[in-house]
C-alpha cells in the first residue's frame, strides 16, 4: 500500500509544461519561429532563456542531425559538468534539480554546429513550480562573423584538437565579450570560411538562418545590431593575392553595411602568423572607405596552434572589449570576464603566479599534458595559493610580443624537490607562424635546491641585419624545463623597460 501511495503522489505532482510559443521564453540568436510550436536554430551560440520559481526544470528538444552539444547556465553560471551531448531525435533533458527554493534564471545554449541538423524546442517542463516573466532584454546587441576560430574549434584543447567534444561557442571571445558588455550576441561562423567567392564564405552565409540552406533568410530587423565584428580573411591568403583579398573585403563590407546600417563594424584580424596576413593591410581597407562607423583591430597570434583555446579567447575578448570602449564610452566593460586574459600585456606574462584557470582546465602555460601540474599549497606558494610543478623532463612556455632593441627584466622563483638543475630558454620567432630564428636562441642553466630562490634576468631582443621587418623578431617565447628531477615554479614576472625601443607594429 505504501508503494502504491507513493506512485499516486508522484503522478499527482503538478508539472507546468510551457509551450515553445510562450512569450515568457526568450530566444537569443537566429531562431526560425514560423512554426510557433517548434522553433528551431542552427548556428552555435543560439540560446533559450527563461526565469522560473522552483527547484528543478527540464526541456524537450529535437535534434534533426548528428550529435551536437548544449550547455546549461543557471543564474548566469555555467554548470560545472560542462557541455551536454544533444542526441539525435526528440529527447527530454534535465536542466537542473535540487536548486535552492526561489527564483532562478536558466539558459540553454547550443554550443556547436557540427552537421546539417537543427535544434527544435518542443517544451519546457517545471514540476512543482511555475514560469515567470522573462528577464529584461540586454541593452546591447553584437553580431560576429567568423571562421573556425569563432566557431570554437579546439576551444577546450591546447593542442589544436578539433574533435567535436572540444568545440563550443560560450567560451569563444564572442560569448566572453558579450557577457563582459552585458550584450546578446549571434555567432555566425563556419570552419574554413573565406571572405567571398566560395560556397563557404562570409558573403554566402552572413544572411542565412541555416548554413546549409539558402532559405529562409534572416530578417536583420529582428536583431538590430549595435556592433558587428568580422573575423575573416585568414583562409583567403593561400589562394588569393592581397589585391584580391582587399577587393573581397570591400564587397563583403558593402553587404554587411547594408544589413547593419547603424552598427559599428570592427575588422578584427590576428597578426604574427604569416608574412601575407590580412592584418598587414586592413588599415588600408578601413581608410579607403571613409566610414566613421568602421574600425580595425588586431591581436597577436603567437601561440603554437592554428586555433585558440579558452584562455587565448580570453585574451581576444579583453582586446576587443578595450577597443570597443574607445569607440563608445557606453560600451564599457560591466562584468568581469569569466575566462582570464591569456595574452601577455605590457611586456609581462599572463598568469605568472598560476592563480587563474580557464573552465576547461588550462592556465595559460602550454602544455598541461606535458608533465606540468598546478599545485594548490597556500603555505608554500611564494605568491598567492598556487605554484607550478614540472615533473622530470617536464617543460612549459609562453610567448611575449617583442621587437628588436626592446629590453626586458624578468624574475621567477624556483626550487627543486631535491638538488637538481632547471633550464630557461629564450626563443625568438619572426612574423611567420612557427618560424624560429635559431641563431638567436639563448639557453640558461639554473641550479636549484629545496628552498625557493629568485632568479633575475635581463634580456635585450636582438636585431638582425634584415631590411624586411617580417624577418626580425616578433615574439619571444620563454621556456622553462626540468632536467632529471621535478622542479617548482612561481611568481614569473617580466617588465619591459620604458626607455627601450617600442614596437610600432599594429
Amino acid at each position: 500500500m505504501q508503494f502504491l501511495l507513493l506512485l499516486t503522489l508522484v503522478a499527482a505532482t503538478p508539472v507546468d509544461e510551457i509551450s515553445p510559443s510562450d512569450p515568457r521564453l526568450q530566444y537569443v540568436g537566429r531562431w526560425d519561429r514560423s512554426d510557433s510550436n517548434s522553433p528551431w536554430c542552427a548556428w552555435q551560440g543560439s540560446s533559450i532563456r527563461f526565469r522560473f520559481r522552483g527547484e528543478s526544470c527540464s526541456t524537450i528538444l529535437t535534434n534533426t542531425g548528428e550529435e551536437e552539444y548544449i550547455r546549461i547556465l543557471i543564474d548566469g553560471e555555467a554548470l560545472p559538468e560542462g557541455k551536454i551531448p544533444l542526441q539525435p531525435g526528440r529527447r527530454r533533458y534535465q536542466l537542473c534539480s535540487n536548486l535552492k527554493p526561489g527564483v532562478h534564471e536558466v539558459e540553454i545554449v547550443k554550443e556547436t554546429y557540427l552537421g546539417k541538423g537543427r535544434m527544435h524546442c518542443n517544451a519546457i517542463q517545471i514540476p512543482a513550480g511555475r514560469i515567470l516573466s522573462p528577464p529584461p532584454p540586454k541593452p546591447l546587441r553584437i553580431v560576429f562573423y567568423g571562421d573556425s576560430n569563432l566557431a570554437g574549434y579546439s576551444l577546450e584543447n591546447e593542442r589544436n584538437d578539433s574533435a567535436k567534444q572540444y568545440r563550443g561557442s560560450h567560451f569563444t571571445f564572442a560569448g566572453i565579450v558579450a557577457r563582459m558588455l552585458d550584450a546578446d550576441y549571434q555567432n555566425i561562423s563556419s570552419s574554413g570560411a573565406t571572405l567571398a567567392g566560395k560556397p563557404n564564405s562570409g558573403l554566402t552565409f552572413f544572411d542565412r538562418m541555416d548554413f546549409h540552406s539558402v532559405v529562409p533568410r534572416w530578417d536583420f530587423d529582428r536583431f538590430p545590431a549595435d556592433i558587428c565584428v568580422i573575423n575573416l580573411g585568414a583562409n583567403d591568403i593561400s589562394s588569393k593575392s592581397n589585391l584580391e583579398i582587399k577587393r573581397d573585403y570591400r564587397v563583403l563590407l558593402d553587404r554587411i553595411r547594408q544589413a547593419h546600417p547603424n552598427a559599428h563594424i570592427v575588422l578584427m584580424n590576428a597578426y604574427g602568423w604569416s608574412r601575407q596576413e590580412p592584418a598587414n593591410y586592413t588599415d588600408e581597407v578601413v581608410a579607403e572607405r571613409a566610414d566613421c562607423n568602421l574600425s580595425r583591430l588586431t591581436f597577436p597570434w603567437f601561440f603554437n596552434e592554428w586555433h585558440g583555446c579558452e584562455y587565448d579567447h580570453g585574451g581576444m575578448a579583453h582586446t576587443l572589449a578595450a577597443h570597443l570602449a574607445t569607440i563608445n564610452p557606453a560600451w564599457k566593460t560591466l562584468h568581469k570576464s569569466d575566462v582570464f586574459d591569456g595574452f601577455s600585456r605590457d611586456g609581462d606574462v599572463a598568469n605568472g603566479s598560476f592563480e587563474q584557470v580557464a573552465p576547461f582546465g588550462g592556465f595559460g602555460w602550454r602544455y598541461r599534458d606535458n608533465g606540468i601540474t598546478r599545485v594548490h599549497d597556500p603555505a608554500q606558494s611564494p605568491d598567492g595559493e598556487w605554484y607550478l610543478r614540472l615533473s622530470a623532463k617536464g617543460a612549459t612556455h609562453q610567448p611575449i610580443p617583442a621587437s628588436p632593441g626592446q629590453i626586458f627584466k624578468a624574475q621567477l622563483d624556483l626550487r627543486g624537490e631535491n638538488a637538481t638543475q632547471a633550464e630557461l630558454r629564450l626563443e625568438f620567432r619572426d612574423q611567420e607562424w612557427r618560424h624560429p630564428i635559431p641563431s638567436l636562441e639563448r639557453r640558461i642553466p639554473i641550479k636549484v635546491d629545496t628552498e625557493w630562490k629568485t632568479v633575475h634576468l635581463q634580456i635585450q631582443v636582438p636585431k638582425l641585419c634584415q631590411a624586411d621587418d617580417s624577418h626580425q623578431p616578433w615574439q619571444m617565447i620563454f621556456h622553462i624545463s626540468a632536467n632529471d628531477a621535478p622542479i617548482h615554479v612561481d611568481k614569473i614576472q617580466f617588465r619591459r623597460q620604458l626607455n627601450a625601443c617600442r614596437s610600432t607594429r599594429r
